[in-house]
């Protein structure tokens, strides 16, 4: 064998040739292969990924933005509102006279007051609403309306409406459901959010938060008044530890001093001038 035939290396035969031609034919069909799901998956990320137009990124940055900035704009506004606690019961007497008090202050500072109703029971897992009430069940349920009356109301003047309509039939509180409807109903409240939560388990969960409130401020007469986590307050069929008073422009007039948020104070805030109790109540 010369030395050309050497390089070449052995003679093929037919059988190693036709080997050959069938490896050859596996390779280029799998690389065609290889080649075209390459060229599918590029074209399904290009697809996927490509950059959205300009107007396209503006409107969703613009929404989003909105959003957050409203979502912001509420807790800021919620922060800034003075917070007034009355810890009572719904089926208490002291509770109704505290409560008709403040009917006549919500309408002038509802603006930047905020209510939050801790109500006086105990924790009582096996009871039937979470926890035993001093007036039986029957106040249970009815502070379980008063609390959802209060969480899906769409102001405090609507949900104080709802209040002095349930206090007006004092006696059939939490023993008559349709009174609750009905004034929830008349007071402008969203009947299907206040049903929902009354009958299901979101009311008895602000029930037992309430109750823990007024456990953890260590309150236990009904009806005491806090301001800005502070006792301002009580009447326990007559009114004490009210060193600034007890009647509404007594209460405007504190919560007027209280309020340091940035938006504007209502009018009436103009009449009243800051008093040393003022500065205790901030």
């Amino acid at each position: 064998m010369d030395e050309f035939s050497q390089l070449l290396g052995p003679p093929r035969t037919a059988q190693t040739t036709k080997r050959r031609y069938a490896r050859s034919g596996f390779i280029r069909l799998a690389a065609a292969t290889l080649v075209a799901v390459v060229l599918v998956a590029t074209l399904a990320a290009m697809a996927l990924f490509r950059p959205w137009p300009l107007s396209t990124l503006s409107a969703l940055h613009h929404g989003y933005s909105s959003a957050a900035d409203d979502l912001k704009s509420d807790a800021t506004a919620k922060n800034e509102k003075v917070l007034v606690e009355l810890f009572v019961m719904s089926r208490c007497p002291d509770a109704i006279k505290v409560e008709e008090v403040f009917a006549s202050v919500v309408p002038s500072v509802h603006s930047i007051m905020d209510v939050q109703l801790n109500f006086i029971a105990a924790l009582n897992p096996n009871a039937t609403f979470g926890a035993t009430c001093k007036h039986g069940d029957a106040e249970c349920r009815g502070n379980i309306d008063e609390l959802c009356a209060l969480k899906h109301r769409p102001d405090l003047p609507s949900f104080w409406r709802f209040l002095m309509c349930l206090n007006g039939h004092f006696e059939d509180i939490g023993r008559d459901g349709d009174l609750s409807l009905k004034c929830a109903s008349s007071a402008g409240l969203d009947t299907a959010a206040f049903l929902a939560c009354s009958l299901q388990n979101e009311g008895r969960s602000l029930f037992k938060q309430s109750a823990e409130n007024a456990q953890f401020a260590r309150v236990s007469t009904s009806a005491t008044v806090f301001i800005n986590g502070k006792p301002r307050c009580v009447e326990d069929g007559e009114w004490y530890d009210c060193p600034g008073g007890h009647s509404p422009s007594d209460f405007i007039r504190d919560i007027c001093a209280a309020y340091k948020g940035s938006a504007p104070r209502p009018s009436i805030c103009a009449q009243y001038k800051p008093t040393a109790l003022d500065d205790e109540v901030r």
